[in-house]
């Protein structure tokens, strides 16, 4: 292994990191802490989840303009930058004493989102290894993944200790001393299009015609919208599906937890073996298993075992799109301008991202669990038409 893709595998190695904290420090706040916040600052817990909705849609906001000028300069300072900015957003968090304070930190934060958390680090790694970025961006989502089971312990452990405020400068200081340093330590060129010993960098050209972009743009954003709703809106949902369905809560809990194994399960295959099919086929192939997953309980009816076997196909196909919605855009458009690219997806996506939550809770009260799943089948499947239509376009 030569000197270079040593340093550029340490660097997705930093990458993961600080993944891991920045999600941690953000997305799995109310998880954890929604309850001490909510009697801190008099505020319903659903308002104090809405700081994750605030997040996205702030997020959404600068993404295109931030994706140019990533293509243009390079993420290392960007990313830098996204750090000192959560930092910030942390730091105001827990200064809070009411309504305002909460939705101005969640404000900054939410500025720091595309930089830390979405589009700045994946083209980093497609900057980073341009002759592998398929497999190196699957082991950042993979390894991304272990957010969940390192960040919500460690919260639930500081809160007793420090309490929330106190845990909300100590994420803080984790950004400034962990995050700054690794972010700045990357040597990242953006004008690198070439990979180990001047081979062709992965996606470079993209598979696209470039008369057939802006098709290609529109029917990847549709495909990827609904399936985003789903794979956003349904995994908060799976506890309530569960008692919904007739089953006590311990039990709907179990079967929900199933859900994480599996889609680490997913991730690891597509980033061991996914080199051997296209992109697009993993997409169409994660679509199916979602869909019919989602049906399983409409078809068969609403047993655990039929649940339980929902939850696993669920999981399986969001895990391997995870990987999807990062590896295919650089695939069909291209290296060059996938940042942007990747801002402008994420722009309505986002939005959408925020919206599926209540949308999906909303179902699940008024129409019940069976409906619910049905509308979240029907959805993949259109994800499901959309890639299938992309695949002939290139």
């Amino acid at each position: 292994m030569n000197l270079p893709e040593l340093s550029a595998r340490r660097g997705v190695a930093a990458l993961s990191v600080t993944q891991i904290f920045s999600w941690g420090s953000s997305y799995f706040i109310p998880a954890v802490l929604s309850r001490p916040i909510a009697a801190d600052l008099d505020l319903p817990i659903a308002v104090v989840f809405s700081g994750i909705t605030v997040m996205l849609v702030v997020g959404s906001t600068i993404g295109p303009a931030l994706g140019r000028r990533t293509d243009r300069i390079g993420p290392r300072d960007i990313l830098v930058a996204g750090s000192v900015l959560m930092a910030l957003g942390l730091a105001f968090l827990g200064l809070a004493t009411g309504l305002a304070g909460y939705v101005l930190a969640w404000s900054l934060i939410g500025l720091a989102m595309p930089m830390v958390l979405t589009q700045t680090p994946f083209a980093a790694v497609a900057q980073l290894m341009p002759h592998a970025a398929r497999r190196a961006l699957g082991w950042l989502t993979l390894l991304g993944g272990l957010g969940p089971p390192i960040a919500l312990p460690l919260l639930a452990a500081l809160e007793p200790v420090l309490g929330w405020r106190g845990t909300c400068f100590a994420l803080a200081a984790a950004q400034i001393l962990i995050c700054v340093p690794l972010h700045a330590a990357l040597r990242v060129d953006p004008k690198n299009l070439t990979g180990a010993e001047g081979e062709p960098a992965e996606g470079e050209r993209g598979l696209v015609d470039p008369v057939l972009r802006r098709r290609a743009f529109l029917t990847i954003g549709v495909a990827f919208g609904c399936t985003g709703f789903v794979s956003w809106g349904l995994p908060v949902q799976m506890v309530n599906i569960g008692e919904a369905l007739g089953m006590d809560l311990a039990l709907a809990v179990g079967i929900a937890a199933l859900m994480g194994p599996a889609q680490m399960v997913s991730r690891g295959l597509e980033t061991a073996f996914g080199q051997r099919l296209q992109i697009l086929d993993v997409g169409i192939v994660s679509a199916a298993t979602i869909a019919v997953a989602c049906a399983l309980p409409a078809i068969f009816g609403a047993g655990a075992i039929v649940y339980a076997a929902c939850v696993i196909g669920y999981g399986l196909g969001t895990g391997a799109m995870t990987i999807v919605r990062v590896v295919a855009p650089l695939a069909v458009f291209g290296r060059r301008g996938y940042a942007e690219i990747m801002g402008k997806l994420n722009l309505p996506l986002n939005l959408i991202f925020a919206v599926a939550p209540f949308a999906l809770s909303a179902s699940l009260t008024h129409l019940g669990p069976i409906a619910t799943l049905s509308i979240c089948a029907g959805l993949t499947a259109i994800c499901f038409a959309g890639l299938y239509r992309l695949k002939r376009l290139v």
